[in-house]
């Protein structure tokens, strides 16, 4: 899908669109009325998960008013945001800044208390109601439900939700984002509990280079659906493994005890979603999610035919079930089917040929797991996940000819190559994940295995001959042939297997007053590479005092390769995991109940990466080598006063080398400098105001050069491109502005939301690489322009 065109056709409904709402707002402002909502906390141990008696709660309202709990419900709440207040004997105060409570409806919030290390009497505020990782770095962090899904530039997706977490760079063009120089698709990411890298709608396999690089465009998960969502740019725990760009972990939203309905009406279709008790039994809840999106009938009302039919689908299905007081059954089914369709018609409808290509994707995610959490004993618990997973997909490039026949023909007279190559993904995988941990006298010990069960059928099919205009100069080709051909027998190719991986880990805590050390083994066992891989871990804390943390992590890390690698060719069957030794030291000052920042230098020694031969033949080899380094900073104001914001700045330096005699050359995705500013306001209980600005150096791009009507006499006129150098340009900087409104009402028994947010208010640069025309010889550069997400949200709670 064409992501600069998507983002210019946004703009020209923007007008029509903000009367319907700016209408609808003033509805809900002529009959609003107000009404008042509740709260349910659980607070248990951190360490044994076991419920705490007798825990101090208070809300402070955005007013100053404070209310204390009495038992662990609270009710008679005026909608708004609050900041919850936690306290016991033994244990850590904890606070978190911003719940919302909403009309009518009786939330449910989780609070972990961590308890005092020994000698140590008196401790101010220290963290949050969920705390993220903490005796692993410093830079682990947390983001609530709120958080979320008032994200500025978020819309309806949660991977733009993200922006502001340290070393995450994320430019708003795809629903990804990169970590550290590494790329959308090196990132580890956990729904639930649960293993699921297709986290994102449209991840292309053919067209576009900047498609297929981009890691995608609409996230499965909207903001309201992820109860909160923790993020780790390194070092993290040896429960976890398989990609080493960064660590996110996602928890499907659901439990509230009061049953709600909300319907999300967007441009684009509409999304339902039920959140509460079950019906058909007392101790379960349910949260049921559905949502379709069709951009067939948006881009033909405002002109922009040319982009093709995108379509998805979203079902998400929770629930939650407690057996007595030490059981707890949770299952999670996840249906997320799309497609996607480019046509001759398509291709005739683009004011300019740029782009010819015609073709499709077909794709079919589900996963489905069950989760049992039991307390065992006085203190320890034990976890264990069975889970199924499956996806299909099936990809079609070809290509239109329009310059074959006079300008103006119809369609059916546009010659053109259907389905010149066809590449199918077909994996099914089923996992059982068991992790347990109990305190000891050192500390506590956590431990687990897993077993997977992966059947992968990987497909590369290239019908006939196909010539391709844009090349490395090391390419295949024979002398002064300024193209390349693609052949059947060179790009034609088939991964089938079948193979059972494992992995088990062993972390023990080992803390002393204000000092904890965290040491811990993990071991791999790869059915597909037949490899042994052993990733020492060890992370450091000290907490000097309750305003000061230092934490040093290391340890090794391995990505394994992607099935899509290893059916690229016949030759990549048994190519190995690639290597990361990880070293940082992150610093974390607290400046009085409000600011925080946090410093973070890193290095990375990257070793067995993984390198493309050519164009020609897929073939990849584990020759590659680098070295990373670079430092995060944050600036953090939690919410007080009505408003809450940060500031982050990321330097990286990101060096890669094939070994082939081409020499060092920066990684992709590596940006010198980024930095982000942003916040949010909280004008009234009705009206919040966001804005975030971002600013990046440009990517490293490839040199090239401009050969003109290669074909020779008698042929078509063609241009081509020819990269001589790997990344040795840089594209453009990148800077943008995002602007945020969420306007929230009641309307009698309902709860009325409305929110716009707008992408790149100004059109600032997007920075991406050109696209290059072989018709006319031309380097296009996309036309950046604003992209507005506007939704209207109504929720009925009983």
């Amino acid at each position: 899908m064409h992501h600069h065109r998507f983002r210019s056709f946004a703009s020209r409904f923007t007008g029509r669109f903000l009367l319907t709402f700016s209408l609808t707002v003033g509805a809900a402002t002529a009959f609003g009325q107000a009404d008042t909502g509740g709260l349910t906390i659980d607070v248990v141990d951190a360490r044994s998960g076991r419920a705490i008696a007798a825990p101090v709660v208070t809300l402070t309202a955005r007013d100053g008013r404070t209310t204390p709990a009495q038992g662990n419900t609270v009710r008679s709440l005026s909608p708004g945001l609050y900041a919850v207040t936690v306290s016991a004997d033994g244990y850590q105060t904890v606070e978190e800044p911003s719940l919302r409570i909403i009309a009518r409806k009786v939330q449910r919030l989780a609070v972990e208390l961590t308890p005092l290390a020994r000698n140590v009497e008196e401790v101010l505020v220290t963290g949050r109601a969920v705390v993220a990782d903490p005796f692993g770095s410093a830079s682990a962090t947390y983001l609530n439900r709120e958080e979320l899904r008032s994200a500025v530039g978020a819309g309806s997706d949660v991977m733009r939700a993200l922006d502001g977490l340290p070393g995450l760079t994320a430019t708003g063009d795809f629903a990804n984002f990169s970590v550290r120089g590494r790329g959308p698709r090196d990132n580890l990411i956990f729904v639930d509990g649960f293993p699921l890298d297709k986290v994102v709608h449209f991840d292309a396999t053919l067209g576009e280079e900047e498609d297929v690089g981009g890691g995608g465009r609409f996230s499965i998960f909207a903001p309201n659906s992820i109860a909160g969502a923790e993020f780790s740019p390194g070092g993290w725990s040896a429960a976890f493994g398989g990609r080493s760009g960064s660590l996110l972990q996602l928890d499907v939203a659901g439990g509230s005890p009061s049953p709600s309905f909300t319907a999300r009406v967007d441009i684009a279709g509409i999304e339902l979603t039920y959140d509460g008790p079950s019906g058909f039994d007392d101790n379960t809840t349910v949260y049921a999610t559905a949502r379709r999106f069709n951009f067939e009938n948006v881009f033909d009302l405002v002109g922009e035919n040319d982009i093709g039919t995108p379509r998805l689908t979203d079902i998400i299905l929770k629930t939650r079930t407690e057996l007595g007081d030490r059981d707890t059954i949770e299952s999670l089914l996840v249906l997320a089917p799309e497609d996607v369709e480019r046509d001759v018609e398509n291709v005739l409808a683009a004011e300019d040929a740029i782009d010819t290509g015609i073709g499709g994707a077909e794709q079919d995610l589900g996963l489905f797991g069950v989760t049992w959490r039991r307390l065992v004993g006085d203190s320890a618990e034990w976890t264990n996940r069975v889970y199924a997973r499956q996806s299909d997909k099936d990809s079609r490039q070809g290509e239109a000819i329009p310059d074959a026949v006079p300008a103006g023909s119809p369609p059916s007279a546009i010659p053109v190559r259907e389905n010149l190559i066809r590449v199918s993904e077909n994996e099914r995988e089923i996992g059982w994940r068991s992790d347990y941990r109990q305190p000891n006298r050192l500390g506590e010990f956590n431990g687990g295995f897993r077993v997977v069960q992966v059947d992968a059928d990987f497909e590369t099919t290239l019908r006939e001959p196909w010539t391709r205009f844009v090349y490395n100069t090391d390419d295949p080709r024979p002398p002064g042939q300024d193209f390349i051909v693609l052949q059947p027998a060179d790009v034609n190719a088939r991964f089938d297997d079948s193979a059972t991986s494992w992995a088990l880990f062993g972390e023990q805590l080992f803390e002393q007053d204000r000092f904890n050390i965290r040491a811990g083994l993990r071991v791999d066992g790869d059915g597909f590479s037949d490899e042994t891989l052993v990733s020492p871990r060890l992370a450091v804390n000290l907490l000097p005092s309750e305003d000061w943390r230092v934490s040093l992590t290391t340890g090794l890390f391995y990505q394994s390769p992607r099935f899509l690698q290893r059916g690229a060719s016949n030759d990549n069957a048994n190519i190995e995991s690639e290597q990361t030794l990880h070293a940082a030291v992150a610093v974390t000052r607290r400046f009085g109940s409000d600011w925080s920042l946090l410093v973070e230098p890193y290095y990375q020694r990257l070793d067995n990466l993984l390198v493309d031969a050519g164009r020609t033949d897929s073939r990849l080899s584990n020759d590659g080598d680098g070295r990373a380094y670079g430092v995060d900073m944050v600036l953090s104001r939690s919410f007080s006063n009505g408003w809450f914001g940060n500031a982050t700045y990321s330097y990286n330096d990101t060096q890669l080398n094939d070994n082939d005699g081409m020499g060092d050359y920066t990684a992709d995705f590596s940006r010198a400098h980024f930095f982000s500013v942003g916040g949010s306001w909280e004008i009234s209980q009705r009206w919040q105001l966001g804005a975030r600005w971002k600013f990046a150096t440009g990517r490293p791009t490839d040199d090239f050069i401009i050969n003109n009507d290669v074909l020779g006499p008698g042929q078509l006129v063609r241009a081509s491109k020819e990269l001589t150098r790997r990344n040795a340009l840089e594209l453009g900087n990148y800077h943008s502005l995002n602007v945020r409104v969420d306007y929230r009402r009641s309307l009698g028994p309902v709860n009325f939301i409305g929110f716009i947010d707008v992408i790149n208010v100004y059109g600032g640069p997007g920075a991406q690489p050109a696209e290059f025309s072989a018709i006319d010889g031309r380097n296009v550069e996309e036309d950046d322009g604003a992209f507005p997400i506007i939704g209207i949200i109504f929720e009925r709670t009983w």
